[in-house]
């Protein structure tokens, strides 16, 4: 490996790597912008492979697909279902063949080259710059070029726009691109869909739990990719895009299939490369807050694509994007000797859910770690607490500077990265001040906040009438026209503030349990615990962890608190700080969330009397969406954010909610079972702790100007 101080190509293909003195940080698109695309995409390529095989265990396509067929467990179902159906097995064998042939992908190097072009050109039109810590990437490919273990990359999923850019990093750095797990989805998309399998995508459908032989064709499929394919395997863990931007809980289906080949014994070890994402603003911006409120998304379409390269319009106009690498988790670290003497001893051992959990989780940890904070983040975030602690006082420049530094330098202190500088030579990125960042960031920004002729920071009407003709079909509540001009804005807002749980989630939780002066350190703990249970599952934080881990938390984030002086702890007491600042805004943070389990508790205790339908997902989250919009014009309402209206919420409320024993679905049933005392209780912990949160303002009192900007607009239109 060379290091050099710019990123280059050699004409053998050797890569030469950025490594600043300041920085891990490059910028992939600053050498681009130097130098001819089409010569960068047609340079002579050895791709390394991370998996080197020798010859005989290294699989085609057409024997990846062979090798599935000829499964025992994959043969045993054909012959199952042919006896049961009373046709020639032949005939279901031919129906698996076909699995296959639209499940497999077909890397094919030089419809990669002319994609990259594409893509290229596209990135230096939308983006000002896509930077990469490269720290552990240069690691990874060393060991990659003596390893005999598989790897595999699990991004953060953020945008459509992630697997794109994961596959221009690898070309970048003259990888081979991954077997990239995709949503039948693009499969669909005419000419596209193909095209992408040429890339590397395998296709799986969203849900097979009940169609047994694709369940065992695709679980085949997967354990050949990871024991006979050279290439790496790429998938999201949290199975779909986080449309409010921050860590969701992990799925478990496709991570159980991989580690199966480790704990079976079929490749040594299996290394997991984590990748935080980061964007300054996402391409689906516009969409994510409808989709939140149960607006359906539009289908994925080329046509549709096509439409959406409107975003060119733009120059640069989406800013930056961050990929922060972490360093790779081992398989092994989770499987023992006993896991594995399991599976020597026999055969049909299962794979422990625990190890598949453990892993899973530790991969979303390493997100939140990793997690890079834009300057809009903490902008976000400090609106977001001014429209509620100091309604009548709207920030101006230089007031929006001094706390945006204030708010900066706590985080940087705590270990937070935030807006990491790129040593690209003539960049003058590390000459930049805090106040460049905020403008940059403001006019990336401007359709959303900016200041207005009197400076004072304005949040702008995006609202635009999406439920005509036929997309009018929302997946919950009807909500009013009053509602959504309010709502979309402010839950727009809302996808800028929640990347920052990913480092204050356990903290905004013990400062909002702390509801008043002078309170027990139990009473606070027990308070924190709940808390931390009934939004496990919103946060990405395991719903089963036992109430002595969860207390060793509170222990750690009180410890925090008080550090910086927003509690005192004085003998079995805890008492306010001086700090009151951090912690109404950790407490305004939270509310929302809080303020979602409370409705969905609400609607579950008064469900008999009030519906007549059954209890079923569906329902829940339309009553309990249609409660929190009543609720939240209400005056002296626990209802205060319109984020409340997220079914989002109500989705995962009842996921923790089933953890902790307050509600069970019944067995073959969509119903769910609802336990009313303990339902009962929780209500009135979380009336305690949402009656005491009283704040001077909240986003109905903007609500009116932006329902005017909202007419205005249409009236200009008109």
């Amino acid at each position: 490996m060379v290091f050099c101080d710019k990123l280059t190509e050699c004409s053998q293909g050797e890569i030469h790597v950025i490594m600043g003195d300041n920085s891990d940080y490059v910028d992939l698109l600053g050498e681009r912008r130097k130098s001819s695309d089409f010569l960068w995409v047609s340079r002579c390529m050895d791709p390394l492979v991370p998996h080197p095989l020798p010859p005989g265990m290294k699989y085609t396509r057409e024997q990846t697909i062979e090798a599935a067929l000829n499964h025992p467990r994959v043969a045993f179902t054909v012959e199952t279902l042919a006896a049961a159906r009373g046709v020639d097995k032949a005939i279901v064998r031919r129906e698996a063949r076909d699995m296959l042939e639209e499940m497999a992908s077909k890397a094919h190097l030089p419809t990669v080259r002319w994609i990259g072009l594409l893509t290229v050109k596209v990135l230096k039109r939308i983006l000002m710059s896509f930077r990469v810590n490269q720290k552990y990437l240069l690691e990874i490919r060393e060991q990659m070029k003596h390893s005999d273990v598989q790897y595999v990359y699990v991004p953060s999923h953020r945008s459509y726009l992630d697997f794109i850019l994961m596959s221009y990093l690898l070309f970048t750095y003259e990888m081979a691109l991954p077997n990239i797990a995709s949503g039948m989805d693009f499969y669909r998309m005419k000419i596209v869909g193909e095209l992408l399998r040429k890339t590397g995508a395998f296709y799986l459908r969203r849900s097979f739990s009940h169609d047994l032989l694709y369940k065992e064709i695709f679980k085949a499929y997967v354990a050949s990719l990871v024991e006979n394919s050279d290439r790496a395997i790429e998938f999201f863990i949290e199975g779909t895009r986080s449309r409010s931007q921050k860590s969701i809980s992990p799925k478990y289906g496709l991570l159980s299939m991989i580690l199966e080949a480790v704990f079976q014994g079929l490749v040594p070890d299996i290394q997991f490369v984590p990748i935080s994402v980061a964007y300054d603003r996402p391409l689906e911006e516009s969409l994510f807050s409808y989709e939140l409120l149960g607006v359906p998304k539009p289908a994925e379409t080329t046509s549709g694509l096509f439409k959406s390269l409107s975003i060119l319009k733009e120059d640069r106009g989406h800013g930056h994007i961050y990929f922060n690498i972490g360093p790779p988790i081992s398989a092994q670290k989770f499987m023992d000797y006993n896991i594995r003497r399991t599976s020597a001893l026999s055969p049909n051992a299962k794979l422990p859910t625990e190890v598949v959990k453990n892993l899973a989780f530790e991969i979303i940890e390493s997100h939140k770690r990793n997690t890079v904070f834009m300057p809009f983040n903490l902008i976000a975030v400090l609106f977001n607490e001014r429209v509620h602690s100091y309604p009548r006082n709207p920030y101006c420049f230089d007031g929006l500077l001094q706390d945006y530094c204030w708010l900066k330098e706590i985080m940087k202190k705590q270990g937070a990265t935030i807006f990491p500088k790129v040593d690209s030579g003539d960049d003058e990125s590390y000459r930049r001040s805090e106040k460049d960042d905020i403008k940059e960031s403001l006019n990336t920004h401007k359709n959303l906040l900016s200041f207005d002729l009197h400076n004072s920071l304005t949040l702008h009407d995006n609202y635009r009438d999406v439920k005509s003709g036929k997309i009018r079909n929302v997946r919950g509540h009807d909500l009013d026209e009053r509602t959504m001009k309010i709502a979309v804005p402010a839950i727009n807002l809302g996808i800028y503030v929640n990347p920052i749980f990913a480092f204050f989630t356990k903290a905004a939780i013990a400062a909002v349990s702390v509801h008043t002066s002078h309170q027990s350190k139990d009473y606070t703990r027990e308070k924190y615990i709940l808390l931390r249970t009934l939004l496990s599952n919103e946060f990405g934080l395991p719903t089963d962890d036992n109430k002595n881990i969860i207390a060793d938390e509170w222990t750690h984030e009180m410890e925090f608190l008080t550090n910086v002086e927003c509690f005192k702890q004085e003998s079995e007491q805890i008492t306010y700080g001086s700090n009151e600042k951090l912690r109404l805004l950790l407490s305004n943070l939270i509310t929302p969330f809080i303020s979602a389990v409370y409705v969905t508790c609400l609607t579950l205790y008064q469900w008999d009397n009030l519906i007549m339908e059954g209890p079923t997902e569906k329902n829940i989250l339309k009553e309990s969406q249609r409660q929190a919009e009543t609720l939240l014009f209400e005056d002296n309402s626990l209802v205060r954010h319109p984020y409340t209206l997220s079914l989002d919420l109500y989705s995962s409320t009842l996921v923790s909610l089933v953890s902790y024993g307050a509600i069970k679905l019944v067995q073959n049933q969509p119903n769910y079972e609802i336990d009313r005392p303990n339902i009962s209780t929780v209500i009135g912990d979380l009336e305690t702790i949402l009656l005491s949160r009283e704040t001077p303002g909240s986003y109905l009192d903007i609500g009116l100007t932006l329902i005017r900007q909202a007419d205005n607009t249409l009236q200009a239109k008109l």
